[in-house]
């Protein structure tokens, strides 16, 4: 023997072939028979030998062209089938039967009930039937082949013989009923999880397979494939949550100035943030800063996120100068503390934390005051966060509202003489650009 795979095992009743019933005479109730044992050998296969189970034959054939295999009730006739010897069949039943399955996950021609079951388990309207010689099975299974699996191609209006072309070019083992049975150019079955894509696959994953709960790869049932839901796509990629946020301080770069976050997730949103400033540093840039913290603070961790904001100087403070002031210890160009450092470093920690998920954060500049919705939201909520504040402020702020340009410099707006003025008689709060002002 090439190799034996025998084992004792518990008999399955529903495996069992329906026709295998016996009456109890005196309780008048009908039970099934214990199936009878069978010995699957493999001639000619991935692994050649004699098998206990119809899986374990099958994990030996499928995908293997020109396999050989066949059931037998005992181990006797199964090793002279390997061994090339003709012995007369000891069948309890006196004769073979012949399951042929048209419609099926593998369609074909059986030999044992249970064998052709397992084909048409969790199929939808699966089409099968028995007979007394091999020859009349496999004429049932070509029929159903002739139409390529989409039943009476004769009586099909025009619209529904156009979705069968469309279906049968899409690939090959593809049936009008939702089952899919890819078949190499030769015919035969690939193995589950191992054969083309089906029209319609997204992501590279085929919807009508899963896996189960032991590891193995199976066919999805009916009711599973029902289940499935089709999400539409998103113009902006999958999950993306847009925020809006704004700072602003009244009386900004004056003792007494008042600042408010406003925080813009959409219209009565209950994760919209309007709240002052906290702390004794009451200014509009440290307000910019502090709502784009608190944005990321409410987003779910595992959402992405698109902030808008009008401040230019909070973009690149989080994606861009941050770097060379790690670089030198958190120091400006001419070795000046970092204004704003404890929220930006916490501001990148957040954004980091998100790209260890491989979730990333993105920055949109928006025009302050202008005609987006959102960002007018969002300056509203940061006023009212602003008035509502006792607006304590020891640090002034330069009166200015202007944002870095592209190039780090200020667009002059007719006041820089007195914003000239205003840098001599205080520290700029800002970045590297400005160490020449």
């Amino acid at each position: 023997m090439a190799q034996s795979a025998l084992g004792s095992r518990a008999n399955d009743p529903s495996r069992s072939s329906p026709s295998l019933t016996s009456t109890n005479a005196v309780a008048g109730i009908k039970r099934k028979r214990p199936a009878e044992r069978k010995f699957y050998a493999v001639k000619d296969g991935k692994k050649p030998g004699i098998y206990d189970t119809w899986d374990q034959c099958l994990s030996q054939v499928r995908g293997h062209k020109g396999a050989v295999f066949k059931a037998f009730p005992s181990l006797h006739e199964a090793q002279a089938f390997m061994d090339g010897k003709l012995v007369k069949s000891t069948d309890p039943n006196g004769e073979q039967k012949f399951y042929a399955v048209q419609n099926g996950l593998v369609p074909g021609v059986y030999t044992a009930w249970h064998e052709a079951q397992a084909q048409i388990r969790g199929v939808r309207k699966p089409k099968h039937k028995k007979f007394n010689t091999r020859a009349e099975a496999e004429a049932f299974v070509a029929a159903g082949q002739k139409t390529n699996g989409f039943g009476d191609a004769q009586n099909a209006s025009p619209g529904e013989e156009i979705r069968r072309l469309i279906v049968r070019n899409s690939a090959p083992g593809l049936h009008m009923n939702g089952t899919y049975s890819p078949i190499d150019k030769d015919g035969t079955p690939y193995e589950i999880g191992r054969g083309p894509l089906p029209a319609g696959a997204e992501d590279g994953f085929d919807p009508n397979i899963k896996l189960s709960a032991d590891g193995t790869i199976v066919n999805r049932t009916e009711e599973e494939k029902e289940r499935t839901k089709i999400v539409p796509k998103d113009r902006d990629p999958p999950g993306m949550l847009r925020i809006y946020t704004d700072g602003s301080s009244l009386k900004n770069g004056q003792v007494g100035a008042r600042a408010g976050v406003g925080v813009y997730f959409g219209p009565q949103d209950p994760k919209n943030v309007s709240e002052a400033l906290k702390g004794s540093k009451q200014t509009n840039q440290r307000a910019e800063l502090t709502a784009i913290l608190r944005a990321l603070e409410i987003a779910p961790r595992h959402r992405e996120v698109t902030i808008y904001t009008d401040s230019k100087y909070s973009i690149d403070c989080v994606t861009n100068w941050y770097k060379n002031w790690q670089r030198r210890n958190w120091t400006t160009a001419d070795r000046k503390p970092v204004v704003n450092k404890d929220v930006i470093m916490e501001i990148r920690e957040k954004i980091e934390e998100r790209e260890s998920l491989k979730r990333n954060t993105y920055f949109v500049w928006v025009k302050g005051h202008a005609n987006d919705p959102g960002n007018i939201a969002a300056d509203q909520l940061a006023v009212a966060g602003a008035m509502s504040g006792r607006g304590i402020q020891d640090d002034i702020e330069p009166l200015t509202d202007v944002e870095p340009s592209e190039h780090g410099e200020h667009e002059d707006d007719g006041n820089s003489a007195i914003r000239a003025d205003m840098r001599r008689a205080v520290e700029f709060d800002s970045d590297d650009e400005f160490k020449g002002a």
